[in-house]
């Protein structure tokens, strides 16, 4: 069992001071944030497909023991089916993480509006068939219809069968389509996937900016809670990673790492203390 904890970003400007130096240039802070953990989340690769060369270039900056989660593109979100009859491009984008052994996850998000009214799960199949040889393929569902009443048996079932990892989310309590509630649920023995997008009570209204919605800092008894839902999960699978998705000012590195005390992992010194408000369970304690 092992637990890997990170962030889906590494060169956010607000993390000066905390993750890396001030003066340390975009091109080098994963050489940084690999001091601090051992798993990055690769959101990037959901907004612009990058380049092998692009994609050797952060590898460089890693050690042997740090390891990739790559998301999809949001091409596979819109539209799963279709892209997936197309993958070569992203497989070649991939491959130096393929032959250095540092891919461990491919992760799956789908669109709100992919639910069991439009929708059936057997369009991911052509994701598995495309990717499931390389890594496993965690799927984050976003609509609530998958596991309301009788339905998530189902998915639950679909997902087993064709090995495919559930991703557990931590979400604000709202009663609403697009708010799944926290079910941890292991559907691939190898692996538990848990993201934490924060609890904005305005995380659905629209006038909020796309990154405000992540604007949450979890309070020391959230992460206690968090910590509890973790070890609850490393007792169903060989390894959980764990993203942290709020992405607003240094929420996300100050949660993971906060996480990370909490569940007795080594956590460097800090480089500063500053903006530490106490709001948060501090990883400086």
């Amino acid at each position: 069992m092992a637990i890997h904890i990170g962030c889906g970003s590494w060169r956010d400007k607000e993390y000066v001071g905390l993750l890396f130096p001030k003066g340390v240039p975009e091109t080098q802070r994963l050489s940084h944030y690999a001091k601090w953990f051992d798993r990055i989340e690769l959101n990037a690769t959901y907004h612009a497909i990058p380049s092998a060369a692009q994609m050797a270039g952060w590898l460089a900056q890693t050690g042997p023991d740090f390891f990739f989660d790559v998301k999809f593109h949001q091409d596979f979100s819109k539209d799963p089916q279709a892209a997936a009859r197309r993958p070569q491009r992203f497989r070649d984008a991939i491959a130096p993480l393929v032959e250095a052994g540092k891919l461990r996850a491919f992760l799956l998000t789908l669109s709100p509006s992919f639910g069991p009214q439009k929708h059936r799960l057997e369009e991911l199949d052509g994701v598995a068939e495309a990717f499931g040889d390389v890594a496993p393929v965690a799927v984050e569902l976003r609509h609530r219809g998958w596991v309301e009443g009788e339905a998530r048996a189902a998915t639950f079932a679909y997902l087993r069968a064709r090995r495919f990892a559930w991703v557990c989310t931590d979400l604000p309590r709202l009663d609403a389509p697009q708010i799944l509630p926290p079910l941890d649920e292991v559907t691939r023995p190898s692996l538990a996937y848990l993201r934490l997008h924060g609890r904005n009570p305005k995380y659905l209204e629209r006038s909020v900016d796309p990154k405000a919605r992540h604007d949450y800092v979890y309070s020391e008894k959230e992460l206690h809670e968090i910590a509890g839902r973790i070890r609850h999960l490393a007792t169903k699978a060989a390894d959980v990673h764990v993203s942290v998705n709020t992405h607003y000012a240094d929420y996300a590195p100050r949660a993971a790492l906060a996480l990370r005390r909490l569940l007795g992992q080594p956590v460097p010194p800090p480089l500063s203390a500053a903006s530490n408000d106490g709001s948060q369970l501090s990883f400086l304690d």
